[in-house]
């Protein structure tokens, strides 16, 4: 189990809901298509992204906030 397991499973670590601010201001901005989010977390980001119509990869160390990432639509359980 990593520590980043652990701090998502004790509650040490509470990640923000919302997409990034920037992310949300830019996205008109960004050309259509693929998104890759490393270091997702809980996904706010890639989650914000696939809402918009992107095909998104999110890769992150924490298991536990793969599952929580998943565990939200548009997101199927990945490879």
């Amino acid at each position: 189990m990593s520590d980043w397991d652990t701090r998502y499973l004790t509650g040490d670590y509470s990640p923000a809901k919302e997409p990034s601010r920037l992310l949300a201001q830019l996205l008109t901005l960004l050309p259509k298509g693929r998104a890759l989010d490393i270091a997702c977390g809980e996904g706010r980001n890639a989650i914000f992204l696939a809402k918009s119509g992107y095909e998104v990869d999110a890769v992150d160390i924490s298991s536990v906030a793969l599952e929580r990432v998943e565990s939200h639509p548009p997101f199927p359980k990945g490879d």
